[in-house]
């Protein structure tokens, strides 16, 4: 941590979060405004709320380790470096043909499924493609947290994102989507172009001196049958495109979006299949846990067992022993271990501005420059709101209430939803808060301040592109 300062920014970020809630008072929108009372975050709230951060957040942190861990007995097969050096064969000398497929294929996914950590899971492979193509840590970076945050700011039916938005504006999905369509592309040619920008001023002494970068490289491993032959790669292949599109499938928004309730009723009749009045399915699989998983509504904690369940069918295919699958397990999660770190800490600015919410004492005054609905107002705020609040669903309950008091005018609320997600998108980029961005250069290990640097342009002329299309959906 010496030569990285992303969590000494994160920390003074929770100091000036801390700080505020002394200097401002609280400002509270629930049918009534309650403001002009002092309710500062006390020492003993400072140290007790990283564990109230881990009881409802912990989860994302050991969701960031399990998919470490995964990746380590993926590369105890030996198939994970077989199928990086493939994909390098294949787009060497192409690489604009790669950069463009690759940003193109992760924004339509998280724009349709709502991805946000969650797509961390390709992170290590993706790394590693890039690193052996030539690349450096940033150009990683670039490609995964710019997809993500070009996805978010285009989303169409995601429940975690757009969804969010529809039901608490009361809008439709398919309000001023070919709008977000249009937004989308050009927010992935907008990356693309800003991707082929930085590469083509990589100094390659540079890159090839880089130590860090060779860590994140697949080991070469060959594991032989009883026969002496080395065994084949299809299994292991197999099994990680299944898990990777059972993630695909089981977030697709089924019964929101497209009206399709048909994977809901097979899960309730599943979990209602009675033997003499004992539910055998529920009670085997957990109903608990699994009343609400229906085939659309998965979350980390699914994609947390299936990746378990995964790396031990790959043992016993490929005869890991079992000493060496909790080695790698160990080896796995200390990769993703700062990146874990981040994100608990981060989450307790959250915790902070939830509890002490002084976010909105600070956005009222920019609401009410103007009577009504401000697209630039409302921007801002949504952007600053996004800062602290890092989830839709906070952010939707710490500002939209009182935006919503204040524009009657209901006419404009598909577009206060469609701002919303685009800032939402836009400081996932580079809010010291944001989960995706502190878990990605937590665990290529790039700094935040080097990170900004080379982010900005991309973020300005992203917003500038955002901005233009809100002021012709005004127009028109």
């Amino acid at each position: 941590m010496k030569k990285n300062n992303t969590l000494k920014v994160l920390l003074i970020t929770i100091l000036f979060a801390v700080l505020i809630t002394w200097l401002l008072p609280i400002t509270y929108f629930n049918g009534g405004l309650l403001t002009d009372v002092r309710y500062p975050a006390g020492l003993f709230d400072i140290f007790s709320y990283p564990l109230i951060t881990l009881y409802y957040f912990g989860q994302t942190a050991i969701y960031l380790l399990i998919v470490g861990a995964f990746y380590a007995i993926f590369n105890k097969t030996g198939v994970f470096k077989k199928v990086c050096d493939k994909v390098v064969k294949l787009f060497k000398g192409k690489e604009i043909i790669f950069f463009t497929t690759i940003v193109t294929l992760l924004s339509i996914v998280v724009a349709f499924c709502g991805f946000g950590y969650e797509l961390i899971f390709v992170l290590p492979l993706l790394a590693a493609i890039i690193i052996l193509l030539g690349y450096d840590r940033i150009t990683v970076a670039m490609t995964l947290i710019g997809s993500i945050a070009v996805g978010y700011a285009g989303s169409l039916f995601a429940s975690s994102i757009a969804g969010t938005y529809v039901d608490t504006l009361s809008t439709n999905y398919t309000d001023l989507i070919l709008f977000k369509i249009i937004l989308l592309v050009l927010g992935i040619a907008l990356l693309i172009f800003s991707i082929i920008r930085y590469i083509k001023k990589l100094d390659s002494k540079d890159i090839k001196k880089d130590e860090i970068s060779k860590e994140l490289l697949p080991e070469s491993v060959e594991i032989k049958n009883k026969k002496g032959k080395v065994k084949p790669s299809w299994p292991a292949i197999v099994i990680f495109d299944f898990v990777l599109l059972l993630m695909i499938v089981s977030t697709l928004n089924y019964s929101g979006a497209f009206k399709i309730d048909i994977f809901e009723t097979f899960h309730q009749n599943v979990l209602n299949v009675n033997i003499k009045d004992f539910k055998i399915l529920a009670n085997i699989l957990g109903a608990t846990s699994l009343e609400q998983a229906s085939l659309g509504n998965w979350t980390s904690a699914e994609f947390m067992v299936i990746m378990l369940m995964a790396t031990i069918v790959l043992k016993f295919i490929y005869r890991i022993k079992l000493d060496d699958m909790f080695v790698s397990y160990k080896e796995g999660a200390k990769k993703f271990a700062l990146s874990a770190l981040l994100v608990i800490v981060a989450y307790v600015v959250l915790i902070t501005t939830s509890n002490h919410p002084v976010v909105l004492t600070i956005l009222k005054p920019l609401l009410e420059i103007t009577n009504g609905f401000n697209s630039v107002t409302t921007s801002l705020s949504m952007f600053i709101t996004s800062i602290f609040n890092i989830d839709a669903y906070y952010i939707v309950s710490s500002t939209l209430p009182y935006l919503m008091s204040i524009v009657t005018d209901t006419s404009v609320y598909p577009l206060i939803a469609f701002i919303s997600q685009t800032m939402q998108g836009l400081a996932l980029l580079i809010s010291p808060t944001s989960i995706v961005l502190l878990a990605i250069i937590g665990y290529l290990k790039v700094d935040y301040t080097k990170w900004v640097k080379v982010i900005w342009k991309f973020l300005l002329a992203f917003f500038i592109l955002a901005f233009i299309l809100f002021t012709i959906i005004l127009v028109i």
